[in-house]
């Protein structure tokens, strides 16, 4: 929320939760992580503002991943682990070349090899970032 100003006042903060168990989406488990107060001292700060849309988001997520996981299987029952490795791995390779190229590109449209950008939080508070660019690298 843009009146925000510690971590807490975010939402929850959830280092460890098994979300699926044996199947079963555990409604009841991440349903009281998220209504618990996440600053004691000011209960109405809790780790979610619309329950019923976190909890209908994060099925959403775990049926992706179950049907992503489903895909990834059959394919390696069709074409081998290895094979299906080899293909992500060249997948992984094909997409850095593809980075570093663009960012080539970059330094030679520009003709810098450093540049920023600057965004700003809803509170005024900005965030920076420096990106260098070695073009032989």
């Amino acid at each position: 929320p843009p009146h925000s100003q510690s971590l807490a006042d975010e939402g929850a903060a959830i280092i460890s939760f098994k979300l699926v168990r044996g199947g079963e989406f555990q409604e009841k488990g991440i349903t009281e992580i998220l209504t618990t107060p996440t600053r004691p001292e000011d209960p109405r700060c809790s780790g979610t503002r619309t329950l019923s849309d976190n909890l209908s988001d994060l099925r959403a997520q775990v049926a992706a991943n179950v049907h992503g996981a489903r895909l990834v299987s059959e394919l390696i029952a069709e074409y081998s682990l290895d094979y299906v490795q080899a293909y992500m791995r060249f997948i992984q390779e094909n997409a850095e070349v593809a980075v570093r190229d663009m960012l080539r590109q970059f330094v030679k449209s520009k003709g810098k090899t450093k540049t920023k950008a600057i965004e700003y939080m809803d509170d005024g508070t900005p965030i920076q970032v420096t990106i260098s660019i070695d073009p032989e690298s």
